[in-house]
């Protein structure tokens, strides 16, 4: 029988116990590390605990939105996730040059998930995948568009995160973000949008501070 935490668990062992003893062991991999914080922290597991067990396993095959999804279920395990998702990235082969990364924060992003068997919609999808390109680009500028355009000030991490939903809005005006990142060039242009690009005219503001 494999010594995993559902195995064990389904069999009615105590759940804090079984956590710990597979953290000691190593026996619990990384997806599914993440995928059980919100049993953890339930558990009773402490934040310390988490955060030497995130230290001490290989998480460089796992992409950002797998730590977005897992901050949802266990938002005070943030930090410690932030960690992780950082350390995963550092070795990333980088992209010479400047970047430019227009996202899609239109109504359309948020009304619908990424597949049917998803909990994830496509802001957090295209979130995560902000916060990869971010980690692994030599010079990057973000940008946001719905009705208007926006230049995103330069987070990191979750905190990108945070700062594209602030622009949430109507409409799709994506052609006004490239407008937007043209103004200061680029060697490439990376667009994450679910199809509905650019519909009519708005104006452009730029995000500061």
């Amino acid at each position: 029988t494999p010594d995993t935490w559902e195995v064990k668990l389904s069999a009615g062992a105590d759940k804090k116990e079984t956590f710990l003893r597979l953290m000691a062991e190593k026996n619990l991999g990384g997806l599914a590390f993440l995928r059980n914080l919100r049993n953890m922290e339930q558990a009773g597991i402490t934040k310390s605990q988490v955060a030497d067990y995130s230290g001490s396993i290989k998480l460089d095959r796992v992409l950002p939105f797998r730590f977005i999804a897992a901050a949802r279920y266990a938002s005070r395990f943030e930090p410690e996730l932030e960690q992780a998702m950082f350390r995963c990235l550092a070795d990333a082969p980088k992209l010479a040059g400047k970047t430019a990364v227009v996202i899609d924060t239109s109504p359309s992003m948020w009304h619908a998930k990424v597949s049917a068997k998803s909990e994830m919609d496509r802001f957090e999808a295209a979130a995560a995948l902000a916060i990869l390109v971010r980690e692994v680009c030599e010079t990057v500028s973000v940008y946001a568009f719905n009705e208007r355009a926006y230049e995103v000030p330069p987070r990191r991490g979750f905190a990108l995160r945070d700062a594209l939903s602030a622009t949430r809005g109507s409409a799709s005006c994506g052609g006004l973000a490239v407008t937007l990142a043209n103004q200061h060039g680029y060697d490439r242009i990376i667009v994450l949008t679910d199809g509905e690009w650019h519909r009519m005219q708005w104006t452009t503001v730029r995000l500061v501070g």
